[in-house]
Formats: structure tokens, C-alpha cells, sequence
């Protein structure tokens, strides 16, 4: 067993709660603004389905990719404040280049420039649920389930403002590329914030290395069976689900026939279900089992995935607003399971494998899938989210293959 130390006070549980929610409001709401500008480069740009694909992709592999180096570099360290706004500065610079890419005339140059900007974006983006979710893992301990789904709602009403901020500023005479090039220095300005505002954080080390330096996580010791089951789930769960999100907003264009307006609105109505879904499965997951809640996540999620294929008017909207509830609810449940599994020292570690190589390498991986069983043709979209809906559901069989944790103590194996 590994006792915690800390290096200092640091700042206060609220001021650390308010800073990192803000960091997810401004990180989930640029992440996933990036399929709206997908959609605008592909029905108003006439950007093909391959090139649409190649900047998914690759947005989500180095995302994936780049969650590891995080992992080693943030540790336990006082500076995750520092590299946890530098991730969202990054997200930015990519935004940046994604507004010259609408900016420009068509040809390779802008399919280039919108595939490179993806990939800045996707390495900005591993940073935030490591480190924060590893910040807010130290501060709260047995109580982080519920810290995380507070913190995780503040992500989705990011989600779910930025399509309708984006609307309500094209309203005002906004061009597209303006709007986007919008986001970006806010994204810049908020990292800047955040760099005032959290300061120094305490370091967590094992009681071994108290009088040395931070721990650095073993990357052998972390590959447990609960930790691989773990990251596997994610994986597919993740690969399921961002295949149906990064590709709902193209789905909402060509088979229910909106417009810019009504496409922007239509996607809050998805995000907001998480605003609601998040601080609700932390709160359950530190009431009820853990791994069961997740499982219950998934099949949720799957069941409304399909009735919102199969359904239209009032009803879809209804299904719509419950995928949001179940599909981005993983954040909390995720990383509440990974303190169970994991030494404290090393949290920032579990978090990069379990969220970055585990849930981002499955975005990777979802809308290459999606592709190949669309045919490449936009017709077959609902066909591809109802096999991806039977896939997430599938990931509770292993639920068993999850250590058991006691409920009534609630602290990690390693605690």
C-alpha cells in the first residue's frame, strides 16, 4: 500500500473545483466544435468524405498518441496547472488554423492546412483529462466521483454552448472563418487564466520516495488486468460513441435535412443531456459499484442510440437529448475507477492510458469505422451508428474482468 504525501496546501477544493471546470468548458467546447467545422468545410466547402475522415482521424490519434508523453512529463508534479493550460492554448492554435482553412480558396492547400490543424488540435487536447482529472483525484479523494461529474458537466455545457455561440455569432454578420478564428483567442485567454488563477498544486509521492523527488508511475506496474480491462472498455465504448458524435452533425445535414441554424441548436440538444448525465454517474459512482454504473452507461446509451435511428420528430429529439445523457457521462465514471487501480503517484498515468490511449485512441478509431461502413457514402450513416450502438453495448460483459473495490471503505486498492 502507498501512503499519500503532499508537498504544500495549494490552493483551496473550491478554487481548484471552479479553475478546472473552467479548463473543461473551454477544452470540450473547442474539441468538440471541430465535427461542426467538419461539417461546414464538408456541405458548405465541398471538402470530400476522405478528407473528412483523414482530419478525424488524425485528430484523434494524436490526441491518443500524445496522452502518453503527458503522462510521463505531468507525473504528480506542481506544474499540472501550468501544462494543463498549455493544452488548451494548443486546442487553440489549432482553431487558429482551422479559420484560415475556411479561409481559403479550395484545393490541397486547404485540406492540407485543415489535416495539420487537426493534428496541433488533437495534441492539445491529451492533456486535459489526465491532468485535470488527476488534479481533481489528489484534491478530493473518496469524494472525487462526485467532484468529477460537477467538473464533467461544466465540459458538456462547453459541448453544448459552442454550437449555439457559433450560430448566434454568424447571426451577427460573422463570417464562418471569423467566428471560428473567435473561439480561438478565447481559448487563448482563458489558458492564460487558468495559469493566474491555480498557481502551484501540492505534489503527490508515494511514502517511499518522501524524501526524494516525485514518484514517477512504473509503466509495467500499471498494466494490471483491472487497469488493460479498463482501457479496453474505453477503447471500444469510446470508438462506439465518437464515431455516432463526430459524424452526428453530417448525419443531421444530409438524412434530417438541416441548416447551419438549426444544426447548431440540434447539437446543443445533444450536449446538454450530459450536463445533467455527468454530476449524475458521479454521484452514483460513489454511492453504487462502480464498474456496474459504467455498464449501465453503455447499454444506455446503445438502446438510445437506436431508437433515435429509427425514430423522427418530437420522439428523435427526446432520444437525442438522452444519447447526450449516457454517451458523455464517462468522464466521472472513468476516472473514479482508475484511483481503485492505481497508486496515487501515478494517477496522471492511469488517467493517459485509460482516457488518452484507452477513450481517445477509440475516437481514432471511430470515424475510420464508420467510413468503411458507410461506403464512403453519407446514405448509409444511420446503418453504421446502430452496429457502433450494438458494439458499445457488448463492452458489459466485461465488466467482471474489473476488480471488485468494498463499497462501504471506498478508497482505492492502493490507498
Amino acid at each position: 500500500m502507498t501512503d499519500v504525501a503532499v508537498s504544500a496546501a495549494g490552493p483551496s477544493r473550491v478554487r481548484v473545483l471552479v479553475v478546472t471546470s473552467l479548463a473543461h468548458f473551454m477544452n470540450d467546447g473547442m474539441v468538440f466544435f471541430i465535427p461542426v467545422v467538419a461539417a461546414l468545410l464538408a456541405a458548405g466547402h465541398s471538402v470530400s468524405p476522405v478528407v473528412i475522415t483523414a482530419m478525424l482521424t488524425v485528430f484523434y490519434l494524436a490526441s491518443a498518441g500524445f496522452g502518453v508523453v503527458v503522462g510521463l512529463v505531468a507525473a504528480s508534479g506542481p506544474r499540472r496547472g501550468r501544462v494543463m493550460a498549455l493544452g488548451l492554448f494548443i486546442v487553440a492554435l489549432g482553431l487558429w488554423g482551422f479559420a484560415v482553412a475556411l479561409h481559403t480558396a479550395p484545393g490541397t492547400g486547404r485540406d492540407t492546412l485543415a489535416i495539420a490543424s487537426a493534428i496541433v488540435a488533437g495534441v492539445g487536447s491529451a492533456v486535459y483529462h489526465p491532468v485535470g482529472g488527476s488534479i481533481l483525484q489528489s484534491t478530493f479523494g473518496a469524494s472525487a466521483g462526485r467532484a468529477l461529474g460537477i467538473n464533467g458537466s461544466f465540459g458538456s455545457l462547453g459541448r453544448a454552448l459552442y454550437p449555439t455561440l457559433f450560430v448566434a455569432t454568424t447571426a451577427l454578420a460573422v463570417s464562418h472563418d471569423g467566428a471560428v478564428a473567435l473561439f480561438a483567442g478565447v481559448g487563448t485567454l482563458s489558458a492564460v487564466v487558468i495559469v493566474l488563477a491555480l498557481g502551484r498544486l501540492p505534489g503527490v509521492a508515494g511514502k517511499a520516495h518522501e524524501s526524494s523527488s516525485l514518484a514517477r508511475p512504473t509503466m509495467r506496474a500499471l498494466f494490471t488486468r483491472s487497469v488493460v480491462a479498463l482501457m479496453v472498455i474505453a477503447f471500444l465504448r469510446s470508438a462506439a460513441f465518437i464515431g455516432i458524435v463526430s459524424w452526428m452533425p453530417i448525419y443531421l445535414t444530409s438524412h434530417r435535412h438541416l441548416g447551419v441554424s438549426s444544426l447548431g441548436l440540434t447539437v446543443t440538444i445533444m450536449y446538454v443531456g450530459g450536463i445533467v448525465g455527468q454530476p449524475t454517474f458521479g454521484l452514483l459512482a460513489d454511492r453504487f459499484d462502480k464498474r456496474w454504473m459504467l455498464a449501465l452507461d453503455s447499454v444506455g446509451s446503445a438502446l438510445v442510440t437506436i431508437a433515435y435511428v429509427a425514430s423522427s420528430g418530437a420522439w428523435a429529439t427526446v432520444f437525442l437529448l438522452l444519447f447526450g445523457f449516457f454517451t458523455f457521462s464517462g468522464f466521472p465514471l472513468l476516472l473514479s475507477l482508475v484511483p481503485d487501480y492505481v497508486a496515487p503517484e501515478s494517477h496522471v498515468m492511469g488517467n493517459a492510458l485509460v482516457w488518452g490511449v484507452g477513450s481517445t485512441g477509440g475516437q481514432a478509431l471511430g470515424p475510420l469505422v464508420v467510413t468503411l461502413l458507410t461506403g464512403g457514402s453519407y446514405a448509409h450513416l444511420g446503418f453504421a451508428f446502430t452496429v457502433l450502438a450494438v458494439v458499445a453495448a457488448l463492452t458489459a460483459v466485461g465488466t467482471p474482468l474489473l476488480a471488485k473495490v468494498p463499497r462501504r471503505a471506498r478508497v482505492a486498492l492502493f490507498g
